[in-house]
């Protein structure tokens, strides 16, 4: 009964205390006398701690690998490289089998560009000369000049319509003979002037005339030891022309048919020699021959298998025979320095024989022998060098 009683006193002050006590811890966490602290949980040293940077002797930063990441690295750049060969030995296949198959399917020719003033193909062939001669007489013409102010280059001598040549001539000549008033030589200076005109760049005409400046001959008179002469050829010309291609550098060969007047005249009271005066028909061929897309060769000849030949009557009446025939033949080189095709700088080194053979006696004895000669027979040479300018529109 006595601890009974103490139990009760002992928990009713117990009851009485506690109260208290909670009342001042709360008052200690709002004073800030205390504070909740969260428990910060410890990682690892290898989870917190930087991985140390290793590098070579030289400072220079190098990668660590362990031996499973070093073979995986491995493998994978081998099966990169695997697969780049294979790529590559897929497209050359390809390129193979495109290329045979494009060998064996036939291509078909393309056409040639048309385009003005460019170089084109040399399979491209012009007009012929019956096609060009037809369109002198229809209304073709304008497709003839199409084709060549698409096909041709601009500065090609096939554009020029009007060529003009004057040169300056060096010329010597040479007549032999059995009758010694046909037999003489001269050296002179002489101006020859042609000029072209062409009516398709393969079809045109032609005229040419040389005159001599201050010529004499020989003279056979004791009293006159020379005798002046002047000398003037004329020759026209139908010319034809074939290029072997549309490219500026390419061949041709000119044909033309020739008509020639030569006259050698003497004054009309001379005593020692004829005038003479040689015509007729013939042909013409001529080669051009380029080298470059300035400079051309040519090379051409001359035939005129029948001509007329005539002397005319001076101080005295020298006549070589009753009847005759006479033939010449001519050849000569040059050469065409092309600025553009308006201006052109050539020159020319020819050289011709006529020959002419007569029937019965001459008119007069030889005055170097005395005696009348009978079948007198000519052999008149003439070389000529020019250098001068042609002028083309």
């Amino acid at each position: 009964m006595k601890s009974s009683f103490s139990f009760l006193i002992f928990a009713a002050l117990f009851a009485s205390a506690y109260p208290a006590s909670a009342q001042v811890g709360l008052e200690g966490f709002s004073s800030g006398r205390y504070e909740v602290r969260k428990a910060n949980k410890r990682s690892p040293a290898s989870e917190t701690e930087a991985t140390p940077v290793i590098t070579d002797s030289e400072g220079v930063a190098v990668r660590t690998l362990k031996t499973s990441e070093l073979e995986a690295e491995k493998k994978a750049e081998a099966e990169k490289k695997e697969k780049e060969l294979a790529a590559k030995k897929e497209a050359e296949a390809k390129a193979a089998a495109e290329a045979q198959a494009a060998a064996a399917t036939p291509v078909a020719p393309a056409a040639a560009p048309k385009v003005t003033g460019a170089e084109t193909s040399p399979e491209v062939e012009e007009p012929t000369i019956s096609e060009q001669a037809e369109s002198l007489f229809s209304d073709k013409a304008s497709k003839i000049f199409d084709f060549y102010r698409e096909q041709i280059h601009e500065d090609d001598i096939r554009n020029n319509r009007l060529e003009l040549d004057v040169m300056p001539v060096v010329a010597y000549n040479d007549s032999q003979s059995n009758y010694t008033f046909r037999d003489y030589q001269s050296f002179f200076n002489a101006l020859k002037i042609r000029t072209n005109v062409w009516f398709t760049p393969l079809i045109g005409v032609s005229g040419q005339i040389l005159f001599s400046f201050a010529a004499d001959v020989d003279s056979i008179d004791a009293d006159q030891s020379r005798v002046s002469a002047k000398y003037e050829f004329v020759d026209l010309g139908l010319n034809f022309r074939k290029f072997f291609g549309v490219s500026r550098k390419s061949n041709s060969l000119e044909f033309s048919l020739l008509f020639s007047d030569n006259k050698m005249t003497v004054p009309s009271d001379n005593t020692s020699r004829a005038r003479l005066k040689t015509q007729g028909l013939g042909v013409g061929l001529k080669a051009r021959i380029p080298v470059s897309a300035n400079y051309a060769w040519t090379l051409g000849g001359s035939f005129f298998p029948r001509l007329q030949h005539s002397e005319g009557a001076t101080g005295a009446n020298i006549q070589s025979g009753a009847g005759e025939e006479s033939v010449r033949i001519g050849l000569d080189v040059g050469g065409e320095w092309k600025f553009t095709r308006e201006s052109q700088m050539i020159w020319s080194l020819g050289a011709s024989t006529e020959r002419n053979v007569f029937d019965g006696p001459a008119s007069l004895p030889d005055p170097g022998t005395g005696l009348t000669p009978n079948n007198v027979s000519v052999t008149n040479s003439l070389y000529m060098f020019s250098l001068g300018y042609r002028w083309g529109h």
